[in-house]
């Protein structure tokens, strides 16, 4: 009926403007059933099992059919369908009417805990995510497993049972990504990493009686909780507070570099965060403290110096904080300073009193204000009296060796026969401007 009526509007408005070419295409589209257009083709098996799938209404109005990523698994599966029927083998069979009513069971029981106090209130919320379990394996795939996976987690989370709950939360980001509880799903994981951050980093730590604890290494699983918040949430709510707390647990234990890497990646991932001074605070300080000295290379200074020159963005915080930016400003200088000290000494105890002098004068013009402007004094006037490169001794016997150096026969001194040659030919080009390559005609060959 409706094909009809496209077709009577077609023929009375549209074929007197474009032709009967226009009316012949379009009776041939719909003899056709449009399949050239595929608006015919049949739903695959994926479709159906996605239109299958009971669907429910957020608060906005808006249907939402969440499918999880094990509907995507069962579209590309190779398993023969006799197989899929046994149980353990194959996916479970739904029973919407026992998911139904088992997960009010669970609400019934989360309710009654939540008036109760002491050990029957954990006793009686542990029961209560016992019961979520119970009802979203009896309906997967589903926004009834979505629901219950998350009061499962807080289920067990309010009862305590830390390694649970943060079992259930990671298993309902993996099966569903998106979903309309993450920013709470990432506060209560960050809590449980923060928690276990608390503990001793020692490895031989074995727990065996507290429920809140893994097993062991307590305070690695709080820092691996918080980086799979990151990697989860890389854009929430909390994204830049779980960074903030992964460099202060790292500064903490004065692992500096570790420290410095994740202060300076919260800066750059996140130019609007609120801790954003703090960062360039504390990575100042871990990259003043992750310097190894003079010996080593000055990658850890070039950091606290850029550092510090972005921290005028916060004039305020750093007025409070002026003693001590201003206490490693001047180490940070004494530091720059003994670096160029030590070269100049080790250019000096080589015997290559030219380089040693760059570094004493260099020294002397950036850092006269330093406790090394003093030797570095003393130490130019030793170099005056030096020749500029040390003497070779023996060099006869290394010319008797060969060299891979590539460099070495162009710094061998011209034959007498040569530098004659050289000079008769700088000569004439001086005598004759018109030779070709001659500077004077700049590239030209003279009037004609």
């Amino acid at each position: 009926m409706i094909a009809d009526l496209g077709l009577r509007i077609v023929a009375d408005y549209l074929t007197p403007k474009f032709g009967p070419r226009f009316l012949v295409i379009v009776i041939a589209l719909s003899a056709s059933g449009c399949a050239t257009l595929g608006l015919t083709k049949k739903d695959d098996e994926y479709d159906l099992a996605k239109r299958s799938i009971e669907s429910y209404q957020d608060k906005d109005g808006n249907y939402i059919r969440p499918e999880g990523i094990r509907a995507d698994k069962q579209k590309k599966s190779d398993l023969p369908k006799f197989l899929q029927s046994i149980p353990g083998i194959g996916p479970k069979p739904k029973n919407e009417a026992l998911a139904k009513s088992t997960f009010e069971e669970a609400k019934k029981l989360y309710e009654e805990a939540i008036t109760l106090e002491g050990e029957t209130r954990a006793d009686k919320f542990y029961e209560a995510g016992k019961r979520f379990d119970k009802a979203g394996k009896n309906w997967v795939s589903s926004y009834l497993e979505l629901d219950a996976m998350f009061w499962a987690g807080e289920s067990y989370f309010f009862s305590e049972d830390y390694n649970k709950a943060e079992d259930r939360y990671v298993k309902l980001l993996k099966e569903y990504p998106r979903n309309r509880y993450q920013d709470r799903v990432d506060k209560r994981r960050m809590e449980i990493g923060n928690y276990w951050l608390q503990f001793p980093d020692r490895f031989y730590h074995v727990n065996f009686t507290d429920k809140r604890r893994p097993w062991n290494d307590t305070a690695k699983h709080g820092v691996r909780v918080l980086e799979k918040v990151r990697l989860d949430s890389p854009t929430g709510k909390l994204a830049d507070d779980v960074t903030m707390e992964l460099a202060n647990n790292a500064f903490r234990n004065e692992k500096w570099i570790e420290a410095l890497d994740t202060y300076r990646d919260l800066i750059t991932t996140y130019p609007d965060s609120r801790h954003l001074f703090d960062a360039h605070f504390l990575g100042l300080k871990a990259a003043l403290e992750s310097y190894r000295g003079p010996d080593y290379s000055q990658e850890a200074l070039d950091h606290a110096e850029k550092l510090i020159k972005q921290m005028r963005q916060f004039p305020e915080e750093a007025r409070r904080e002026k003693t001590e930016i201003d206490r490693m400003y001047t180490e940070l200088i004494n530091r720059r300073a003994e670096y160029k000290y030590n070269r100049a000494q080790y250019y000096f105890n080589k015997g290559e009193a030219r380089a040693s002098r760059v570094k004493c004068e260099e020294l002397l013009k950036d850092y006269e204000n330093t406790v090394f402007a003093e030797p570095a004094r003393e130490l130019l006037a030793k170099t005056k009296d030096m020749p500029d490169e040390p003497t070779p001794y023996l060099k006869w016997v290394g010319d008797m060796f060969p060299t891979n150096d590539k460099l070495a026969p162009l710094l061998k001194p011209l034959p007498a026969e040569a530098q004659d040659s050289t000079r008769r030919d700088e000569i004439e080009r001086t005598a004759n401007p018109r030779l070709l390559g001659s500077p004077s005609t700049s590239g030209s060959l003279g009037p004609r």
